[in-house]
Protein backbone atom coordinates (compact mmCIF):
# COMPACT_ATOMS: atom_id res chain seq x y z
CA UNK A 1 0.00 0.00 0.00
CA UNK A 2 2.80 2.40 0.97
CA UNK A 3 4.71 1.60 -2.22
CA UNK A 4 1.55 2.32 -4.27
CA UNK A 5 1.31 5.77 -2.66
CA UNK A 6 4.97 6.41 -3.52
CA UNK A 7 4.37 5.37 -7.13
CA UNK A 8 1.33 7.65 -7.38
CA UNK A 9 3.42 10.58 -6.12
CA UNK A 10 6.20 9.71 -8.53
CA UNK A 11 3.75 9.60 -11.43
CA UNK A 12 2.34 13.00 -10.55
CA UNK A 13 5.86 14.36 -10.26
CA UNK A 14 6.79 13.05 -13.69
CA UNK A 15 3.78 14.83 -15.23
CA UNK A 16 4.74 18.23 -13.85
CA UNK A 17 6.39 20.39 -16.50
CA UNK A 18 10.00 21.15 -15.87
CA UNK A 19 9.54 24.89 -15.47
CA UNK A 20 5.95 25.70 -14.48
CA UNK A 21 6.41 24.98 -10.78
CA UNK A 22 9.66 26.84 -10.19
CA UNK A 23 9.52 29.60 -7.60
CA UNK A 24 10.68 33.07 -8.50
CA UNK A 25 14.10 34.14 -7.33
CA UNK A 26 13.82 35.16 -3.71
CA UNK A 27 16.40 35.82 -1.01
CA UNK A 28 15.69 33.49 1.90
CA UNK A 29 16.48 34.91 5.32
CA UNK A 30 15.16 31.97 7.32
CA UNK A 31 16.68 28.53 6.97
CA UNK A 32 13.71 26.30 7.72
CA UNK A 33 13.48 22.69 6.48
CA UNK A 34 15.16 23.28 3.09
CA UNK A 35 15.52 26.54 1.19
CA UNK A 36 13.12 26.75 -1.73
CA UNK A 37 14.42 29.10 -4.36
CA UNK A 38 15.48 29.33 -7.98
CA UNK A 39 18.90 28.18 -9.05
CA UNK A 40 20.03 31.82 -8.90
CA UNK A 41 20.58 32.36 -5.20
CA UNK A 42 22.03 35.55 -3.78
CA UNK A 43 24.88 35.35 -1.29
CA UNK A 44 24.60 38.04 1.40
CA UNK A 45 27.43 40.42 2.23
CA UNK A 46 29.25 38.51 4.97
CA UNK A 47 31.06 40.53 7.59
CA UNK A 48 33.03 37.40 8.49
CA UNK A 49 33.03 34.36 6.22
CA UNK A 50 33.47 31.03 7.98
CA UNK A 51 35.66 28.28 6.62
CA UNK A 52 33.54 25.14 6.75
CA UNK A 53 35.06 21.68 6.66
CA UNK A 54 32.85 20.59 3.76
CA UNK A 55 33.52 19.46 0.17
CA UNK A 56 30.71 21.53 -1.34
CA UNK A 57 31.25 24.99 -2.75
CA UNK A 58 27.53 25.83 -2.49
CA UNK A 59 27.58 25.83 1.32
CA UNK A 60 28.28 29.28 2.75
CA UNK A 61 28.19 30.46 6.34
CA UNK A 62 29.29 33.54 8.17
CA UNK A 63 28.30 36.57 10.17
CA UNK A 64 26.19 39.34 8.67
CA UNK A 65 25.01 42.66 10.04
CA UNK A 66 21.31 42.42 10.80
CA UNK A 67 19.58 45.30 12.64
CA UNK A 68 16.63 42.99 13.46
CA UNK A 69 18.87 40.58 15.40
CA UNK A 70 19.67 41.16 19.05
CA UNK A 71 23.19 42.56 19.11
CA UNK A 72 22.99 43.53 15.44
CA UNK A 73 24.71 40.38 14.18
CA UNK A 74 23.36 37.12 12.78
CA UNK A 75 25.08 33.90 11.77
CA UNK A 76 23.77 33.10 8.29
CA UNK A 77 23.87 29.62 6.74
CA UNK A 78 23.32 29.45 2.97
CA UNK A 79 22.65 25.98 1.58
CA UNK A 80 21.84 24.84 -1.98
CA UNK A 81 18.36 25.99 -3.03
CA UNK A 82 15.87 23.47 -4.39
CA UNK A 83 12.99 24.26 -6.71
CA UNK A 84 9.51 23.18 -5.63
CA UNK A 85 9.68 20.30 -8.10
CA UNK A 86 13.09 19.09 -6.86
CA UNK A 87 11.93 19.45 -3.27
CA UNK A 88 9.03 17.08 -3.99
CA UNK A 89 11.48 14.65 -5.57
CA UNK A 90 13.71 14.85 -2.50
CA UNK A 91 10.79 14.14 -0.15
CA UNK A 92 9.93 11.03 -2.19
CA UNK A 93 13.57 9.91 -2.21
CA UNK A 94 13.76 10.37 1.58
CA UNK A 95 10.71 8.17 2.13
CA UNK A 96 12.02 5.55 -0.28
CA UNK A 97 15.39 5.55 1.49
CA UNK A 98 13.65 4.92 4.81
CA UNK A 99 11.91 1.85 3.40
CA UNK A 100 14.41 0.48 0.90
CA UNK A 101 17.86 1.35 2.25
CA UNK A 102 19.47 -1.72 3.75
CA UNK A 103 23.12 -1.62 4.75
CA UNK A 104 25.37 -4.22 6.32
CA UNK A 105 27.46 -2.80 9.15
CA UNK A 106 30.50 -4.45 7.61
CA UNK A 107 30.12 -2.30 4.49
CA UNK A 108 30.22 1.01 6.37
CA UNK A 109 33.46 1.72 8.19
CA UNK A 110 33.61 5.52 7.86
CA UNK A 111 31.26 8.43 7.22
CA UNK A 112 32.76 8.73 3.74
CA UNK A 113 31.74 5.11 3.04
CA UNK A 114 28.21 6.00 4.13
CA UNK A 115 28.19 9.04 1.81
CA UNK A 116 29.27 6.94 -1.19
CA UNK A 117 26.70 4.24 -0.43
CA UNK A 118 23.92 6.82 -0.09
CA UNK A 119 24.81 8.57 -3.36
CA UNK A 120 24.83 5.22 -5.17
CA UNK A 121 21.42 4.31 -3.75
CA UNK A 122 19.92 7.69 -4.73
CA UNK A 123 21.23 7.30 -8.29
CA UNK A 124 19.64 3.84 -8.45
CA UNK A 125 16.30 5.19 -7.21
CA UNK A 126 16.25 8.08 -9.68
CA UNK A 127 16.82 5.61 -12.51
CA UNK A 128 14.41 2.99 -11.14
CA UNK A 129 11.50 5.39 -10.65
CA UNK A 130 12.37 7.55 -13.68
CA UNK A 131 12.52 10.78 -11.73
CA UNK A 132 13.20 13.73 -14.02
CA UNK A 133 15.84 15.66 -12.10
CA UNK A 134 18.45 17.83 -13.87
CA UNK A 135 21.98 16.44 -13.28
CA UNK A 136 23.14 19.66 -11.56
CA UNK A 137 20.27 19.34 -9.05
CA UNK A 138 21.08 15.72 -8.20
CA UNK A 139 24.16 16.97 -6.33
CA UNK A 140 21.92 19.26 -4.27
CA UNK A 141 19.63 16.36 -3.39
CA UNK A 142 22.69 14.28 -2.50
CA UNK A 143 23.84 17.07 -0.18
CA UNK A 144 20.55 17.20 1.75
CA UNK A 145 20.30 13.40 1.92
CA UNK A 146 23.84 13.09 3.27
CA UNK A 147 23.26 16.00 5.66
CA UNK A 148 20.13 14.40 7.11
CA UNK A 149 20.95 10.67 6.98
CA UNK A 150 24.69 10.59 7.68
CA UNK A 151 25.22 13.74 9.76
CA UNK A 152 23.28 15.95 12.18
CA UNK A 153 20.77 17.50 9.80
CA UNK A 154 20.23 21.24 9.78
CA UNK A 155 22.81 22.03 12.46
CA UNK A 156 25.61 20.21 10.59
CA UNK A 157 26.99 23.44 8.99
CA UNK A 158 27.30 24.88 12.51
CA UNK A 159 29.16 21.76 13.65
CA UNK A 160 31.64 22.29 10.78
CA UNK A 161 32.65 25.79 11.89
CA UNK A 162 35.57 25.56 14.32
CA UNK A 163 34.92 29.12 15.55
CA UNK A 164 31.62 28.06 17.15
CA UNK A 165 31.95 26.95 20.78
CA UNK A 166 28.30 26.34 21.63
CA UNK A 167 25.02 25.70 19.79
CA UNK A 168 21.70 26.11 21.60
CA UNK A 169 18.03 25.77 20.71
CA UNK A 170 15.53 27.29 23.16
CA UNK A 171 12.35 25.91 21.59
CA UNK A 172 10.02 26.01 18.61
CA UNK A 173 9.98 29.11 16.38
CA UNK A 174 13.06 30.54 18.09
CA UNK A 175 16.35 31.02 16.20
CA UNK A 176 19.13 28.67 17.14
CA UNK A 177 21.85 30.63 18.95
CA UNK A 178 25.59 30.12 18.83
CA UNK A 179 28.55 31.29 20.89
CA UNK A 180 31.27 32.48 18.50
CA UNK A 181 34.87 32.58 19.70
CA UNK A 182 35.35 36.16 18.48
CA UNK A 183 31.87 37.68 18.28
CA UNK A 184 30.21 35.86 21.22
CA UNK A 185 26.46 35.13 21.35
CA UNK A 186 24.26 35.66 18.30
CA UNK A 187 21.18 34.14 16.60
CA UNK A 188 21.37 32.11 13.40
CA UNK A 189 18.91 31.87 10.54
CA UNK A 190 18.13 28.25 11.46
CA UNK A 191 14.67 27.82 13.01
CA UNK A 192 12.58 24.76 13.84
CA UNK A 193 9.06 26.00 13.05
CA UNK A 194 7.04 22.94 14.14
CA UNK A 195 6.98 21.04 17.43
CA UNK A 196 6.94 17.73 15.58
CA UNK A 197 10.03 18.68 13.59
CA UNK A 198 11.99 19.74 16.69
CA UNK A 199 10.84 16.70 18.69
CA UNK A 200 11.96 14.35 15.92
CA UNK A 201 15.30 16.11 15.78
CA UNK A 202 15.69 15.77 19.57
CA UNK A 203 14.96 12.04 19.36
CA UNK A 204 17.50 11.70 16.56
CA UNK A 205 20.17 13.46 18.63
CA UNK A 206 19.47 11.16 21.57
CA UNK A 207 19.75 8.13 19.29
CA UNK A 208 23.07 9.37 17.87
CA UNK A 209 24.37 9.60 21.46
CA UNK A 210 23.23 6.05 22.20
CA UNK A 211 20.55 7.32 24.59
CA UNK A 212 16.76 7.21 24.78
CA UNK A 213 14.59 10.26 25.42
CA UNK A 214 10.84 10.17 25.99
CA UNK A 215 8.02 11.95 27.81
CA UNK A 216 8.68 9.65 30.78
CA UNK A 217 12.41 10.43 30.75
CA UNK A 218 12.65 13.83 29.00
CA UNK A 219 16.18 14.94 29.95
CA UNK A 220 19.49 13.53 28.78
CA UNK A 221 23.07 14.62 29.30
CA UNK A 222 25.37 12.83 26.88
CA UNK A 223 28.23 12.99 24.40
CA UNK A 224 28.01 13.10 20.62
CA UNK A 225 30.30 10.81 18.61
CA UNK A 226 32.81 13.65 18.10
CA UNK A 227 33.06 14.18 21.88
CA UNK A 228 30.85 17.30 22.07
CA UNK A 229 28.63 17.47 25.16
CA UNK A 230 24.88 17.79 24.75
CA UNK A 231 22.09 18.49 27.20
CA UNK A 232 18.65 17.85 25.73
CA UNK A 233 15.01 18.10 26.83
CA UNK A 234 11.96 16.75 25.02
CA UNK A 235 8.54 18.36 24.64
CA UNK A 236 6.69 21.02 26.62
CA UNK A 237 6.44 19.27 30.00
CA UNK A 238 9.61 20.73 31.50
CA UNK A 239 10.64 23.38 28.94
CA UNK A 240 7.49 25.29 28.08
CA UNK A 241 8.64 26.57 24.68
CA UNK A 242 9.26 23.09 23.34
CA UNK A 243 12.21 20.72 23.06
CA UNK A 244 15.63 22.24 23.71
CA UNK A 245 19.26 21.29 23.30
CA UNK A 246 22.63 22.81 24.09
CA UNK A 247 25.79 21.46 22.48
CA UNK A 248 29.18 22.37 23.88
CA UNK A 249 31.57 21.72 21.04
CA UNK A 250 34.50 19.36 21.41
CA UNK A 251 37.71 20.48 19.73
CA UNK A 252 39.39 17.73 17.71
CA UNK A 253 42.52 19.86 18.16
CA UNK A 254 42.58 20.44 21.95
CA UNK A 255 43.58 23.78 23.40
CA UNK A 256 47.06 23.44 24.88
CA UNK A 257 48.90 25.30 27.60
CA UNK A 258 50.67 27.26 24.81
CA UNK A 259 47.27 28.37 23.49
CA UNK A 260 46.26 29.50 26.98
CA UNK A 261 49.48 31.52 27.31
CA UNK A 262 48.93 33.15 23.90
CA UNK A 263 45.28 33.88 24.74
CA UNK A 264 46.42 35.60 27.94
CA UNK A 265 44.43 33.17 30.10
CA UNK A 266 47.57 32.24 32.00
CA UNK A 267 51.07 33.72 32.19
CA UNK A 268 54.28 31.81 31.53
CA UNK A 269 55.17 32.25 35.23
CA UNK A 270 51.93 30.61 36.37
CA UNK A 271 52.25 27.84 33.77
CA UNK A 272 55.82 27.05 34.88
CA UNK A 273 54.71 27.13 38.53
CA UNK A 274 51.89 24.65 37.85
CA UNK A 275 54.19 22.45 35.74
CA UNK A 276 56.65 22.20 38.62
CA UNK A 277 53.89 21.38 41.11
CA UNK A 278 52.34 18.80 38.77
CA UNK A 279 55.70 17.03 38.57
CA UNK A 280 55.87 17.09 42.37
CA UNK A 281 52.39 15.46 42.49
CA UNK A 282 50.78 18.43 44.17
CA UNK A 283 47.00 18.56 44.57
CA UNK A 284 45.04 21.27 42.76
CA UNK A 285 41.48 22.46 42.21
CA UNK A 286 40.48 24.64 39.26
CA UNK A 287 37.46 26.72 40.29
CA UNK A 288 35.30 28.86 38.04
CA UNK A 289 31.85 29.62 36.70
CA UNK A 290 29.98 28.02 33.82
CA UNK A 291 31.88 28.13 30.49
CA UNK A 292 34.91 29.71 32.16
CA UNK A 293 37.25 27.11 30.64
CA UNK A 294 37.79 24.89 33.70
CA UNK A 295 37.93 21.62 31.76
CA UNK A 296 40.21 23.15 29.12
CA UNK A 297 42.60 24.33 31.84
CA UNK A 298 42.39 20.93 33.55
CA UNK A 299 43.29 19.17 30.30
CA UNK A 300 46.22 21.55 29.71
CA UNK A 301 47.42 21.02 33.28
CA UNK A 302 47.31 17.24 32.81
CA UNK A 303 49.82 17.51 29.94
CA UNK A 304 52.45 18.33 32.60
CA UNK A 305 52.09 14.94 34.29
CA UNK A 306 55.30 12.92 34.07
CA UNK A 307 55.34 10.22 31.36
CA UNK A 308 54.92 6.74 32.77
CA UNK A 309 52.89 7.81 35.79
CA UNK A 310 49.59 5.98 36.08
CA UNK A 311 46.66 8.36 35.62
CA UNK A 312 42.98 7.63 36.23
CA UNK A 313 40.41 10.21 35.15
CA UNK A 314 36.77 10.15 36.26
CA UNK A 315 34.01 12.04 34.43
CA UNK A 316 30.27 11.97 33.78
CA UNK A 317 30.86 12.51 30.05
CA UNK A 318 34.38 12.24 28.69
CA UNK A 319 35.95 15.60 27.91
CA UNK A 320 39.56 15.09 28.94
CA UNK A 321 42.02 14.08 26.23
CA UNK A 322 45.34 13.09 27.76
CA UNK A 323 48.46 12.17 25.78
CA UNK A 324 49.59 9.60 28.35
CA UNK A 325 49.70 5.93 27.44
CA UNK A 326 49.31 4.80 31.06
CA UNK A 327 45.90 6.46 31.42
CA UNK A 328 42.53 4.96 32.36
CA UNK A 329 39.60 7.22 31.35
CA UNK A 330 36.58 6.18 33.44
CA UNK A 331 33.06 7.44 32.70
CA UNK A 332 29.99 7.13 34.95
CA UNK A 333 26.85 5.32 33.80
CA UNK A 334 23.18 6.09 34.38
CA UNK A 335 20.78 3.53 35.81
CA UNK A 336 18.84 1.25 33.44
CA UNK A 337 15.46 1.65 35.17
CA UNK A 338 13.67 4.00 37.56
CA UNK A 339 15.58 2.30 40.38
CA UNK A 340 19.34 2.57 40.93
CA UNK A 341 19.99 -0.76 39.20
CA UNK A 342 22.95 -0.51 36.85
CA UNK A 343 24.02 2.97 37.95
CA UNK A 344 27.75 3.59 38.33
CA UNK A 345 28.45 7.09 39.62
CA UNK A 346 31.65 9.03 40.21
CA UNK A 347 31.84 7.83 43.81
CA UNK A 348 31.84 4.18 42.62
CA UNK A 349 34.48 4.93 40.00
CA UNK A 350 36.69 6.74 42.49
CA UNK A 351 36.59 3.84 44.95
CA UNK A 352 37.52 1.48 42.11
CA UNK A 353 40.32 3.80 40.98
CA UNK A 354 41.98 3.69 44.40
CA UNK A 355 42.38 -0.09 44.02
CA UNK A 356 44.31 0.44 40.77
CA UNK A 357 47.27 2.17 42.45
CA UNK A 358 47.18 5.41 40.44
CA UNK A 359 49.84 8.07 40.79
CA UNK A 360 47.44 10.83 39.73
CA UNK A 361 43.64 10.93 40.01
CA UNK A 362 41.73 13.47 37.93
CA UNK A 363 38.04 14.08 38.64
CA UNK A 364 36.46 16.10 35.84
CA UNK A 365 34.14 17.95 38.21
CA UNK A 366 33.79 17.60 41.97
CA UNK A 367 30.22 18.15 43.15
CA UNK A 368 29.02 15.28 45.36
CA UNK A 369 30.00 12.75 47.98
CA UNK A 370 32.97 11.63 45.85
CA UNK A 371 34.74 14.79 47.12
CA UNK A 372 35.41 13.21 50.53
CA UNK A 373 36.96 10.11 48.95
CA UNK A 374 39.05 12.26 46.60
CA UNK A 375 40.47 14.27 49.49
CA UNK A 376 41.16 11.07 51.44
CA UNK A 377 43.13 9.81 48.43
CA UNK A 378 45.06 13.08 48.16
CA UNK A 379 45.85 12.92 51.88
CA UNK A 380 47.47 9.50 51.41
CA UNK A 381 49.95 10.73 48.80
CA UNK A 382 48.09 10.49 45.50
CA UNK A 383 48.39 13.49 43.23
CA UNK A 384 44.97 14.87 42.39
CA UNK A 385 43.43 17.43 40.04
CA UNK A 386 39.79 18.41 39.74
CA UNK A 387 37.48 21.28 38.84
CA UNK A 388 34.62 22.79 40.81
CA UNK A 389 31.88 25.35 40.16
CA UNK A 390 32.58 28.46 42.28
CA UNK A 391 33.20 32.15 41.64
CA UNK A 392 35.79 32.76 44.36
CA UNK A 393 38.29 30.91 46.54
CA UNK A 394 36.09 31.42 49.62
CA UNK A 395 33.07 30.08 47.74
CA UNK A 396 35.13 27.03 46.74
CA UNK A 397 35.98 26.25 50.36
CA UNK A 398 32.37 26.83 51.42
CA UNK A 399 31.11 24.37 48.79
CA UNK A 400 33.66 21.74 49.81
CA UNK A 401 32.69 21.91 53.48
CA UNK A 402 28.92 22.02 52.86
CA UNK A 403 26.44 19.32 51.90
CA UNK A 404 26.57 17.17 49.80
CA UNK A 405 30.40 17.17 49.81
CA UNK A 406 30.91 17.63 53.57
CA UNK A 407 34.71 17.50 53.47
CA UNK A 408 36.17 18.30 56.92
CA UNK A 409 38.21 21.50 57.07
CA UNK A 410 41.15 19.63 58.60
CA UNK A 411 41.20 17.21 55.65
CA UNK A 412 41.18 20.08 53.13
CA UNK A 413 43.97 21.89 54.99
CA UNK A 414 46.15 18.77 55.09
CA UNK A 415 45.56 17.46 51.56
CA UNK A 416 44.88 20.37 49.16
CA UNK A 417 47.79 22.47 47.93
CA UNK A 418 46.34 24.91 45.41
CA UNK A 419 43.12 26.54 44.20
CA UNK A 420 43.21 28.24 40.80
CA UNK A 421 40.29 30.57 40.07
CA UNK A 422 39.41 31.05 36.41
CA UNK A 423 36.56 33.30 35.27
CA UNK A 424 35.07 34.81 32.15
CA UNK A 425 35.87 38.55 32.23
CA UNK A 426 35.82 41.62 30.00
CA UNK A 427 39.12 42.75 28.50
CA UNK A 428 38.41 45.98 26.67
CA UNK A 429 35.22 45.41 24.71
CA UNK A 430 35.68 41.64 24.38
CA UNK A 431 34.92 38.65 26.55
CA UNK A 432 37.96 36.64 27.67
CA UNK A 433 38.89 33.88 30.07
CA UNK A 434 41.50 34.63 32.70
CA UNK A 435 43.04 32.92 35.69
CA UNK A 436 42.38 35.75 38.10
CA UNK A 437 43.80 34.20 41.25
CA UNK A 438 46.08 31.37 42.36
CA UNK A 439 45.86 30.67 46.09
CA UNK A 440 47.66 28.13 48.26
CA UNK A 441 46.14 26.40 51.27
CA UNK A 442 48.03 27.33 54.44
CA UNK A 443 46.51 25.33 57.28
CA UNK A 444 43.73 26.35 59.68
CA UNK A 445 43.46 29.60 61.61
CA UNK A 446 43.49 28.57 65.27
CA UNK A 447 41.44 31.63 66.27
CA UNK A 448 38.58 31.40 63.78
CA UNK A 449 38.80 27.74 62.78
CA UNK A 450 38.70 28.74 59.11
CA UNK A 451 41.02 27.48 56.39
CA UNK A 452 43.84 29.94 55.70
CA UNK A 453 44.78 30.78 52.12
CA UNK A 454 47.79 32.54 50.65
CA UNK A 455 47.40 34.36 47.33
CA UNK A 456 50.49 33.80 45.20
CA UNK A 457 49.36 35.08 41.78
CA UNK A 458 46.76 37.72 40.98
CA UNK A 459 45.38 39.11 37.72
CA UNK A 460 45.69 42.87 37.21
CA UNK A 461 42.60 43.87 35.15
CA UNK A 462 43.98 47.31 34.25
CA UNK A 463 47.16 45.96 32.68
CA UNK A 464 45.76 42.52 31.80
CA UNK A 465 48.81 40.91 33.40
CA UNK A 466 49.43 38.37 36.16
CA UNK A 467 51.44 39.49 39.17
CA UNK A 468 53.47 37.38 41.61
CA UNK A 469 52.34 38.26 45.13
CA UNK A 470 54.96 36.69 47.38
CA UNK A 471 56.62 33.57 48.79
CA UNK A 472 55.06 30.19 48.13
CA UNK A 473 53.77 28.05 50.98
CA UNK A 474 53.85 24.94 48.77
CA UNK A 475 57.55 25.52 48.05
CA UNK A 476 58.20 25.36 51.79
CA UNK A 477 56.43 21.98 51.94
CA UNK A 478 58.55 20.72 49.02
CA UNK A 479 61.74 21.91 50.75
CA UNK A 480 60.83 19.98 53.89
CA UNK A 481 59.72 16.85 52.02
CA UNK A 482 62.38 16.63 49.29
CA UNK A 483 65.26 18.57 50.81
CA UNK A 484 65.33 21.10 47.95
CA UNK A 485 66.48 24.66 48.54
CA UNK A 486 65.08 27.85 47.02
CA UNK A 487 67.97 28.14 44.57
CA UNK A 488 67.21 24.71 43.11
CA UNK A 489 63.47 25.46 42.92
CA UNK A 490 64.17 28.75 41.12
CA UNK A 491 66.41 26.92 38.64
CA UNK A 492 63.67 24.33 37.98
CA UNK A 493 61.17 27.12 37.34
CA UNK A 494 63.62 28.89 35.00
CA UNK A 495 64.06 25.74 32.88
CA UNK A 496 60.31 25.31 32.53
CA UNK A 497 59.72 28.99 31.74
CA UNK A 498 62.32 28.81 28.99
CA UNK A 499 60.72 25.65 27.54
CA UNK A 500 57.30 27.32 27.48
CA UNK A 501 58.69 30.58 26.11
CA UNK A 502 60.48 28.70 23.31
CA UNK A 503 57.24 26.95 22.29
CA UNK A 504 55.31 30.24 22.35
CA UNK A 505 57.91 32.05 20.21
CA UNK A 506 58.06 29.17 17.73
CA UNK A 507 54.25 28.95 17.59
CA UNK A 508 54.28 25.31 18.71
CA UNK A 509 50.67 24.91 19.79
CA UNK A 510 49.55 21.61 18.25
CA UNK A 511 48.51 19.13 20.94
CA UNK A 512 50.91 16.43 19.76
CA UNK A 513 53.84 18.81 19.27
CA UNK A 514 53.43 20.38 22.72
CA UNK A 515 53.20 16.94 24.31
CA UNK A 516 56.27 15.76 22.38
CA UNK A 517 58.32 18.71 23.64
CA UNK A 518 57.21 18.16 27.23
CA UNK A 519 58.19 14.48 26.88
CA UNK A 520 61.58 15.53 25.45
CA UNK A 521 62.06 17.82 28.43
CA UNK A 522 61.38 15.01 30.90
CA UNK A 523 63.75 12.67 29.02
CA UNK A 524 66.72 15.00 29.59
CA UNK A 525 65.85 18.37 31.22
CA UNK A 526 69.41 19.76 31.16
CA UNK A 527 70.03 18.94 27.51
CA UNK A 528 66.62 20.33 26.52
CA UNK A 529 67.27 23.53 28.48
CA UNK A 530 70.73 24.15 27.01
CA UNK A 531 69.61 23.41 23.45
CA UNK A 532 66.55 25.69 23.59
CA UNK A 533 68.43 28.43 25.45
CA UNK A 534 70.77 28.77 22.47
CA UNK A 535 67.83 28.98 20.05
CA UNK A 536 66.01 31.83 21.81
Amino acid sequence: MRLKIFKDKISSLQKVSSDSKFLKSNKIQKNTEIQQNSDEKKIPQFMTLSKLDWDNNEIHAGIIKDPTAKGGLRYQVIEPALSERDLKAFEIIKKLLMTELSVSLGEIKTKKDAEKRLKKKIATMIKKYRLKIPPKNIEKINYFAIRDFVYLGRIEPLMRDHMIEEISCDGTNIPIYIWHREHESMPTNIIFEKDSELNNFARKMAYVCGKHVSVADPIIDASLPDGSRINLTLGHEITKRGSTFTIRRFRADPITIIDLIKFGTVSIDIAAFMWYLAEKRATMLIAGGTASGKTTALNALASFIKPGQKVVSIEDTQELNLPHENWIPAVSRQNFTDTQIGEINQFDLLRAALRQRPDIIIVGETRGREAYTLFQAMATGHGGFSSIHADSVDATLTRLTSSPMDVPKSLIANSLDLITLQLKVRVGDKSARRIIQVSEINGIDETTGNIKTHEIFKWNPREDTHEFMGNSVVFEKIKERDGDNQEKINYELTKRKLALDWMVKNNIRDHKEVTSNIMDYYADPERFYERKRLEI
